[in-house]
């Protein structure tokens, strides 16, 4: 028999899931409405005729190229991101870095600053350095954003590995190389994935970043070439949907495959860092 407590908090469960996929049920069933059925009143929540109409005209107005845009810069962006904070994590807990402790409380401190007030100054900066509307842009800025974040969570895991581990390795006739690659990264695996997927995620969200440093159509990002789809006297809300369900596929497909490694990644770093 259920207590009063439990049934309250699988009733809290409910509400929370309700609030948190209606919005996104409601983006796919106006996705696959005709443009007479959107505002229909009353609302119908499941479409008479589904239909991929808006869907189609994403593609002929050339928004996948903005997609694929989206994936290069954050792709780019996360595997340096990842590749340079898993050797500074590693040098950190390795080897004796003076200012250790300095450099820790640094990259505590620019997690702690809005990207977005730094982006006036680095923008001029871009123009001058001729970065600015180029496909560098992007992944320079996001892996900056994601180098502390991936630093303080594969340190967090590199810390708590024993060292006994590496040792047995180079015993063994391992390379320091050979043992880090090998022995210590498979290790560190979930503080890697949830870095990974907290850059992707930034990066892949990103709108006041990308319309700050990116003019060019073709170098727009998915949120941002969404921002265009607007009729004469509104949005097209159809075809705003639609995007807002491509959009929203990598990000659900990431979480789907590697929920294991996220969850125990982030639960793990915040207690050992």
């Amino acid at each position: 028999m259920k207590t009063p407590g439990r049934i309250l908090l699988l009733a809290a469960c409910a509400v929370a899931a309700v609030i948190v996929l209606g919005p996104i049920f409601w983006a796919l069933s106006t996705s696959l409405k005709s443009n007479s059925h959107i505002f229909a009143v009353p609302p119908r929540w499941i479409p008479d005729e589904p239909s991929l109409e808006h869907f189609r005209r994403l593609l002929a107005e050339g928004v996948h190229w903005s997609f694929l845009n989206s994936a290069l810069y954050s792709v780019s962006a996360v595997a340096a991101a990842v590749a340079i904070g898993a050797v500074a994590g590693y040098a950190l807990v390795r080897y004796p870095i003076p200012g250790k402790k300095l450099l820790l409380v640094l990259f505590m401190g620019v997690m702690a600053i809005p990207s977005y007030a730094l982006l006036l100054p680095t923008q001029i900066v871009f123009v001058n350095l001729g970065l600015f509307d180029t496909r560098l842009a992007l992944p320079i800025l996001y892996a900056a954003h994601v180098i502390p974040f991936a630093v303080w969570m594969t340190r967090a895991h590199f810390a708590a590995m024993p060292r006994e581990l590496e040792q047995a390795a180079l015993v063994d006739g391992y390379s320091r190389f050979e043992a880090v690659w090998k022995v210590i990264l498979p290790g560190a695996r979930p503080a890697l994935i949830a870095a990974a997927a907290f850059g992707f995620l930034y990066s892949w969200n990103d709108y006041i970043t990308a319309t700050t440093m990116i003019e060019s159509p073709d170098l727009r990002t998915l949120p941002v070439a969404l921002i265009f789809f607007q009729g004469f006297h509104g949005r097209d809300w159809g075809a705003l949907m639609a995007g807002v369900v491509i959009a929203t596929l990598p990000p659900v497909t990431l979480f789907l495959v590697y929920r294991r490694y996220l969850i125990g990644g982030f639960a793990e770093g915040s207690v050992k860092g």
